[in-house]
């Protein structure tokens, strides 16, 4: 009894002295959410917790998640005043056998990493933990009762964890927790029964008055991992994701049964890890544990088959992280092959310190990646831009961390590639800002001349650079109203009317861009700068001949010029005359890069069965 008592001192000073160092990085180095995790703070759950906090509960937010974690976020925030760190603080707060086990789940790099992000993950362990601790811990109807009330906040924070209703019900049906005096199995299971449809009901009840259901868009994910996103919207239902295929579905749930439990060996756990843990589950199918522990390995099977169907993610599979530590735990702790020294010392739980040695390392270099990446850049950024910014003002970016900290509303960056588009789609969306860094050079590479602010370009100015990590803050206003009142300044000045005018032909603004630029063309005949976007803004407006006036002079007074060239090609075939535009392109295939233009061209010279200038121009679109 002694020993068993210093074990438990141990394992709750461990978790104290694990609680202190999460609660140090939270407040400290953990400054900013990352830009994969913590992108669903900025992106949904701070402004989800912020419409609760003005007492508006909205049941269509709640497709993927439950509420419980923006509630939770909406109270703590009454005490935090900064949203960011009440979400962190949520994730810091969440015998031999026990003690190991927790220090397994101390020392996996995993754990400790969420332990201080701002996610539902930290929220969603602590109470599935909490549900089986008091399921099969504790006896008796209102363990059983709190027991599934706390299940039904797991469930209400990952819809996952609806697991938990039937592993209650089968341990309280079939003698799977310890028995309370005088209270029979049926009373159990109605008990823990009860307790979860005491919050689950109402939640179903208001979700579906107010147009939305539990885990309405649960069946994406399960489209998403068979078909591709670009079938997704086809599916309304899960049924609807089955029924298009039956042996596609089953082939890709058989390959993510392997691959997911490859991938939680080699990603969450670790070699080390997974070796004790595999172990660990065969000793005690030998010893008969796992008999004996039947509604924890129910509850660890069920927690797998639950993510299965989606792709992987140690975030996921931290749910099973605890089953894991209890595996390798009990390879440690049973009393089989103990290796006793001088008859009383027990040599093997001593082993343990290896794997848990090696989780230590991973997790120091793994959170000083994390903490390394931050993404500060983004964070001077919205400093400039809350000096700067109106009410009302919008930012472009593809990720929502820059308008959360500046205060300004967030408008995701389009799938466009031209700088026109752009323009068109921040004027549609009232947009102002626009915030370009790596996230936005990785996905949206057709605007990667973004990051180089010597490059001058038309209706943007630079209001913010960031380093090391490059990131520019564009205002996408003051560039128009200073070119246009330079062009009324000084109209006898070429220069300001071209500048105007290509400004002004990139926000779309045509009838306006063709009065500056023809006149930026009388003042100087020969500026091939004024020529190419004169045509351009003509041969948009339908001036067809007129823009072929002006490519053809362009191309006059600089010979070879490839934007000239692939000009007159568009005017020759929006005039009906495709063997023309055939001919004016051909030479000037391999030098195009506009993506659009090298579409056309395949499409054309398939057309017109040149299959060795269709070659030349798809494999430059590839290029």
């Amino acid at each position: 009894m002694g020993e068993a008592r210093v074990e438990r001192l141990v394992a709750w000073a461990l978790a104290g002295v694990l609680a202190i160092m999460l609660l140090a990085v939270a407040l400290g180095p953990h400054r900013i959410g990352d830009y994969s995790t913590e992108t669903d703070f900025y992106g949904a759950y701070a402004d989800g917790a912020r419409l609760i906090q003005h007492g508006h509960l909205d049941a269509t937010r709640y497709g993927v998640i439950g509420p419980v974690y923006e509630v939770t976020l909406a109270l703590a925030g009454l005490v935090v005043r900064d949203l960011f760190l009440a979400a962190e603080l949520i994730s810091v707060l969440g015998t031999r056998l026990a003690l190991l086990a927790a220090l397994f789940l101390a020392t996996n790099p995993y754990f400790v990493r969420y332990g201080y992000t701002a996610s539902t993950d930290a929220l969603a362990l602590a109470l599935q933990a909490a549900a089986l601790a008091l399921l099969l811990g504790c006896m008796g109807r209102r363990a059983a009762a709190a027991a599934g009330l706390v299940a039904a906040l797991a469930f209400l924070t990952r819809y996952s964890a609806i697991t938990l209703l039937p592993v209650g019900l089968l341990a309280a049906a079939c003698g799977g927790r310890p028995a309370g005096p005088g209270t029979s199995r049926r009373a159990e299971k109605l008990a823990f029964a009860a307790g979860f449809a005491a919050l689950v009901l109402p939640w179903l009840g208001f979700s579906l008055a107010h147009g939305a259901g539990v885990g309405a868009s649960l069946h994406h994910n399960l489209a998403y991992e068979v078909f591709a996103r670009a079938l997704e919207p086809q599916f309304k239902s899960l049924w609807d994701v089955i029924a298009r295929d039956p042996a596609a579905v089953a082939r890709q749930m058989a390959i993510n049964v392997a691959a997911h439990l490859r991938d939680d060996a080699r990603i969450l756990l670790g070699p080390p890890f997974a070796a004790a843990a595999l172990l660990g589950g065969l000793l005690a199918g030998a010893t008969g544990a796992l008999r004996r522990g039947w509604p924890l390995a129910t509850a660890a099977l069920l927690g797998f088959l639950a993510f299965v169907p989606v792709f992987y993610s140690e975030r996921y599979s931290l749910a099973l992280l605890p089953f894991y530590a209890v595996a390798a735990a009990y390879l440690f702790a049973a009393p089989r092959w103990a290796l006793v020294l001088g008859g009383r010392v027990p040599l093997k739980p001593l082993l343990a310190v290896i794997p848990l040695a090696l989780g230590v390392l991973g997790s120091w270099d793994l959170q000083r990646r994390v903490l390394a990446q931050q993404p500060v850049e983004a964070s001077a950024c919205a400093e400039r831009l809350r000096a700067l910014a109106r009410p009302g003002d919008r930012v472009i970016a593809r990720k929502p961390h820059i308008a959360w900290l500046a205060g300004v509303g967030a408008v995701p960056f389009p799938f466009v590639d031209r700088l026109d588009s752009l323009a068109a789609y921040a004027r549609a969306h009232q947009a102002r800002w626009l915030f370009y860094a790596l996230p936005e050079g990785e996905s949206r590479q057709g605007f990667r001349y973004l990051l180089d602010t010597s490059a001058v370009v038309p209706g943007l100015t630079v209001r913010q650079v960031s380093g090391p990590r490059p990131a520019v803050l564009y205002d996408t206003l003051v560039a128009l109203h200073d070119a246009r009142a330079a062009a009324l300044s000084y109209p006898r000045d070429a220069r300001a009317q071209r500048v105007a005018g290509t400004i002004e032909l990139a926000l779309g603004q045509l009838a306006a861009a063709r009065v500056h630029l023809e006149r930026a063309a009388d003042l100087a005949p020969s500026d091939v700068e004024a020529l190419l976007p004169l045509g351009e803004t003509l041969l948009r407006l339908g001036e067809l001949r007129l823009a072929g006036l002006a490519y053809a002079r362009a191309e006059t007074v600089s010979p070879g010029n490839v934007s000239a060239r692939v000009g007159r090609g568009w005017v020759s075939l929006a005039s009906g005359r495709p063997q023309e535009a055939a001919e004016l392109w051909r030479p000037v295939i391999g030098a195009t890069t506009n993506p659009a233009t090298l579409a056309r061209m395949v499409e054309l010279y398939e057309r017109l069965g040149d299959r060795e200038a269709a070659a030349a121009a798809r494999a430059r679109l590839g290029r």
